[in-house]
């Protein structure tokens, strides 16, 4: 069973990777082509209102996707049951959305927010519908189906958005993106896993998968609102194009951050799940995870961190220049922001979503807090308060995994501090150069640098290079 479980989670791996780089890839394409043909104000009306759509689809899942992951005997009533209670509920924020849209518009001074906001909320309804299917998925760790899916519909779904960019539609390209991307999910899910919701609806499952998922919700509720609150403040309180530079700086952080770190950690949610009454297993698979997601993206935060100018410049455009110091913070936050997951997961997967809850009102009311201050002092401040949120949160997250998962946070530091205190001395090496107005060219850094890192990590005889190089070898085997 052991050996069965493994070769799925490697074929978990190999395909939610394809799935998250070639998304990730076509996304990351489309945007550049957007960020030349767009206003950075265009990117920052979608920023200043997604946040109500983000909070929204929270509302959709409600943790019930993480409840019928974690149980092990969830059955087609169970899927049924919380598929109907998705679409209800996706309606029913939708119409709140759509009467409240010119109140939003109001707040914020723009207009055309309110027309935005309301065709942009029917994502409510194609992401309540892909919901279970894509849980479903996951639970039995058939992330090929889903990598299937999400790059068709996001590579037909660019075309679209750069079509309309190309026609002068603004705005609306950017909202077109996201609308089809997610109507094509819905037909594409429909003809790969010919899944249809019994005709029913158990008042005793929706109680037993709410008693996990109830707190789960609460949790991710404030953790989403939390987290898309600064683009609230920034829209507010400076402007569209200052919120479109942070915006930008933000997805391009994101991609290094957490769309890597999420691949594994998405993988292995389900493997903590099944393995979760074997306490010694799942900690030595939580520190392996820890080894191998810091060295590979620790140097890469680093590297970007370094040439960070050269290549806004080279790939945005001179016209995006500003979000360069934005980009060089939101790469520190990431620090913590790429490890904490694994600790927040392995806590769920041991059945402790309530404490994940009554933890919650902690972490995401300190973040607000130090949002709220920093907006008095600047763009710079703000960035630097997400920076110490991320780091408040990872934290919050070890003490939890040291309480009900028995990882301790001194074996969790051992465990990562060798490769931070690498990435760092040798981003402080390579910055010298600059300072003494010696410039050198960005990609011979990036190579000094990764190289460096890889002959350094090979003569300290580094645990997760080996463990990483195992990774690689063996997904290339399969």
């Amino acid at each position: 069973m052991t050996d069965n479980l493994g070769n799925k989670a490697i074929k978990g791996t190999i395909w939610a990777t394809i799935d998250r780089m070639g998304t990730m890839g076509l996304q990351f394409i489309v945007n550049l082509i957007l960020a030349r043909l767009l206003l950075p104000a265009d990117f920052g009306a979608i920023e200043m209102i997604m946040i109500f759509i983000l909070v929204s689809q929270v509302f959709i899942d409600g943790g019930f996707g993480s409840a019928l992951i974690q149980r092990k005997d969830s059955d087609q009533t169970d899927f049924s049951t919380i598929f109907y209670w998705n679409l209800g509920v996706g309606l029913a924020l939708y119409g709140i959305i759509y009467i409240s849209a010119p109140l939003i518009a109001q707040f914020y001074a723009l207009p055309i927010l309110s027309d935005v906001l309301r065709v942009l909320g029917l994502l409510l309804v194609t992401n309540s519908i892909i919901s279970i299917q894509t849980t479903r998925l996951q639970k039995v760790l058939a992330f090929r189906q889903l990598a299937v899916i999400n790059i068709s519909a996001t590579f037909l779904g660019g075309i679209l958005a750069l079509y309309m960019a190309y026609a002068g539609y603004g705005v609306w390209s950017l909202v077109a993106l996201m609308l089809s991307s997610g109507a094509l999910r819905i037909i594409m899910f429909y003809f790969v896993t010919r899944w249809l919701p019994s005709l029913t609806f158990s008042i005793a499952s929706f109680k037993r998968l709410f008693s996990f998922g109830g707190y789960l919700l609460c949790a991710n509720l404030l953790q989403t609102a939390c987290q898309n609150i600064q683009g609230l403040i920034i829209g507010k309180r400076f402007s569209a194009s200052q919120l479109g530079y942070y915006s930008q700086a933000s997805k391009l952080n994101s991609i290094a951050g957490y769309t890597l770190p999420q691949i594994i950690v998405q993988v292995m949610y389900p493997v903590y799940s099944q393995i979760q009454d074997e306490r010694e297993r799942l900690i030595a698979t939580m520190l392996m995870n820890f080894r191998v997601i810091a060295f590979a993206i620790f140097p890469l935060l680093f590297t970007l961190i370094l040439i960070a100018q050269p290549l806004i410049d080279t790939l945005y455009g001179g016209i995006w220049a500003p979000c360069v110091p934005y980009f060089r913070i939101l790469c520190v936050g990431s620090i913590f922001t790429c490890l904490t997951n694994i600790n927040y997961y392995a806590v769920a997967a041991v059945g402790k979503s309530r404490q994940l809850f009554l933890w919650s009102f902690y972490k995401w009311g300190m973040m607000f807090t130090l949002l709220i201050v920093a907006m008095y002092f600047g763009m710079t401040a703000l960035m630097w308060a997400i920076v110490a949120s991320n780091f408040n949160i990872f934290m919050v997250n070890a003490f939890l995994s040291r309480r009900w998962v028995g990882l301790s946070l001194k074996a969790l530091l051992m465990t990562v501090m060798p490769i931070g205190a690498l990435a760092t001395i040798l981003l402080a090496l390579l910055w010298l150069p600059g300072i003494f107005g010696i410039h050198i060219n960005w990609i011979i850094l990036t190579v000094a640098y990764l190289s460096l890192y890889l002959a350094l990590a090979q003569a300290l005889r580094f645990k997760a290079m080996r463990e990483t190089i195992e990774v690689v070898r063996r997904l290339r085997s399969r």
